[in-house]
């Protein structure tokens, strides 16, 4: 069997687990890949309150360091918060299943989210100004109403002997006001929302089994 037809190992854990410890798990799997010891894998899991901060990340940005544990990682990407009701969603793949292009494995990942976000009844896209998901919602004044655009997930990878790690982090029910202590993605007076703030209530079980199954559909449309 090709190494990139092996099937990939679907790993969900149950509880908070700390972001460091994570960490060290998903660059020790990283390493297995790299050895062909072990399958690609997907990590559904939440992380306990805490703010990361990316390769490109701006400590400006960073607005009450205070709030909250502050962790600079080796994902690409600015400043993100992680925490209670928020899936994280850590992706490690054979970077050859994308054709070793690193901007059409993003573009799956935001694919992957909006496709599943489409089963909820929530319409997202991707932005040209920033890597992540996007969705609007309906701003309204005494005198008129437009449409604001709000961050629902985040990503950040970073490859490591043509395998990718890190991944996604999609917002489900988390307290959206913690994300008030850094400027997310760098870009000044952005918006974050939520399923939950969308108005739609889910179980992390039946997101991650739409997730799952979108994944798997999606995958087959990258042929190695």
């Amino acid at each position: 069997m090709s190494n990139l037809k092996k099937p990939l190992d679907w790993i969900i854990s149950k509880g908070l687990i700390d972001y460091q410890e994570a960490l060290k798990r998903m660059e020790s799997r990283v390493e297995d890949i790299i050895a062909d010891k072990k399958n690609e894998a997907i990590w559904l899991l939440e992380h306990p309150d805490i703010y990361t901060a990316g390769t490109s990340a701006n400590f400006r940005d960073l607005k009450d360091p205070k709030r909250f544990p502050v962790i600079t990682t080796n994902r690409g990407g600015q400043f993100t918060y992680h925490g209670p009701g928020q899936r994280i969603v850590y992706v490690m793949i054979k970077l050859g299943r994308f054709d070793y292009d690193i901007r059409k494995y993003v573009h799956f990942l935001e694919d992957l989210v909006i496709k599943t976000l489409k089963d909820f009844n929530i319409t997202s896209h991707r932005w040209e100004k920033a890597i992540g998901v996007w969705t609007y919602k309906i701003s309204t004044s005494k005198s008129s109403y437009h449409l604001d655009q709000y961050k629902i997930a985040s990503i950040g990878v970073r490859v490591r002997r043509k395998i990718a790690f890190h991944g996604v982090a999609i917002n489900i029910a988390p307290n959206i006001q913690n994300f008030e202590g850094i400027i997310p993605c760098g870009i000044k007076n952005a918006k974050v929302t939520s399923v939950f703030d969308q108005g739609v209530e889910t179980s992390m079980a039946d997101f991650d089994k739409s997730l799952k199954s979108n994944f798997n559909k999606l995958l087959k449309t990258y042929p190695p």
